[in-house]
């Protein structure tokens, strides 16, 4: 099968089948592991209830107790399957495991004193490392920058000339808002990748919110199509799935479901509040599949990097804090008129609205309102 380790998008994706009361070897083999890895997962991260110690058969049957029909009112002992859990949980033993030096203290001492004598003459811990023929017959220079920053050292990490230079990632306590984890089942972004790898002319939209001051009320949501460069955005609720998801739908009403599942075939958000229940898009009214929707890896806005780029050109008009709450949907729709005419020089000096109107026609550009600015007045 090829995988060693589960990862947080295979979690996300063994809660939701175990939500669905799918047996564990059909569960196996959808994240592509052996079922021993799975059943390793479930009594190794799962998270333990406190309760007397009689047996339980459906236990016995489900594993976890995440689809039992009595847990909520069962006194026995539960056990619970929960992704994020499950994460923090591997994750800190991996950091427990690689947390304490391996290397002897007298070799740490002989390290400590190569490291002081450079440091205090300003050199870089590479110029040190290079330098020295001690350091590169005890460790490698990855060691030497693991062991200052963990303080096992003399030397603080501050003293190094490029510290305060380079921002460290801060752990972000941000979670998966969806109603429901079973909608991630076949939605995660591995699934996003073997989507577009199959269908490689299918056009790929990607979904963002822009916010302006912290307490606005309203939000922008921005739709990117990331082979053209093109972006053009809707007003909706603040941290509202529902108002996301109706600005999908009046798009749809505009250009009409056989233009929608031309154009809007393979769609792609965060994790965010405004589509927590983004995954309702793909049907109109009659049930009927008119496209497919994906989610973004936790904490991984890389993920849709493009999307993310384009709004460099938003906080030209709109900048960081100012307020969005005054802003008509015809403020928005000139605003990414202005955009969409901007000449790129990653586009072969074209801009993206003659890319899309070449693709997709004149018509679809009007039924969203979008127009094509004269580029000496192009605005930003």
């Amino acid at each position: 099968m090829g995988k060693k380790q589960l990862d947080a998008a295979d979690r996300m994706t063994l809660q939701g089948c175990l939500e669905m009361k799918q047996p564990i070897r059909q569960i196996a083999l959808r994240l592509g592991f052996d079922p021993a890895t799975v059943y390793r997962e479930l009594a190794r991260n799962s998270r333990k209830v406190p309760g007397n110690s009689n047996p339980c058969l459906c236990r016995d049957r489900f594993i976890v107790c995440n689809m039992c029909p009595i847990k909520g009112h069962c006194p026995r002992e539960k056990l619970y399957y929960d992704f994020a859990y499950a994460v923090d949980v591997s994750d800190r033993r991996k950091r427990l495991s690689r947390s304490s030096p391996k290397l002897a203290q007298n070799l740490i001492a002989l390290v400590d004193a190569e490291v002081s004598a450079g440091v205090v003459l300003g050199q870089s811990l590479h110029h040190i490392f290079a330098s020295s023929k001690t350091l590169k017959s005890i460790c490698s220079e990855a060691t030497v920058r693991r062991l200052c920053y963990r303080g096992s050292l003399s030397v603080r990490p501050s003293q190094l000339r490029k510290y305060v230079v380079y921002r460290r990632q801060i752990p972000s306590d941000e979670r998966f808002h969806l109603k429901s984890i079973k909608a991630l089942v076949g939605r995660t972004y591995k699934d996003y990748k073997r989507a577009v790898a199959s269908h490689k002319t299918a056009n790929v939209v990607q979904y963002d919110s822009v916010i302006g001051k912290f307490d606005d009320r309203r939000a922008i949501l921005t739709i990117a199509f990331p082979r053209f460069g093109f972006q053009f955005g809707r007003l909706i609720e603040k941290g509202s799935s529902a108002s996301a998801n109706a600005a999908v739908f009046q798009i749809r009403r505009d250009i009409g479901e056989d233009a929608f599942r031309r154009l809007f075939p393979i769609n792609l958000c965060d994790n965010g509040f405004e589509f927590s229940a983004f995954f309702r898009i793909e049907a109109n009214e009659r049930g009927e599949k008119l496209c497919s929707t994906f989610f973004t890896n936790p904490y991984r806005a890389t993920d849709k990097a493009e999307c993310e780029r384009l709004h460099e050109f938003v906080r030209y008009l709109l900048p960081k804090g100012r307020s969005i709450d005054g802003i008509t949907q015809d403020t928005i729709d000139d605003m990414f008129s202005n955009i969409n005419s901007y000449v790129r020089k990653s586009l072969g000096d074209r801009c993206p609205y003659d890319l899309v109107r070449h693709r997709f026609g004149k018509t679809f550009l009007d039924q969203i309102r979008i127009n094509r600015i004269p580029k000496k007045k192009v605005r930003l």
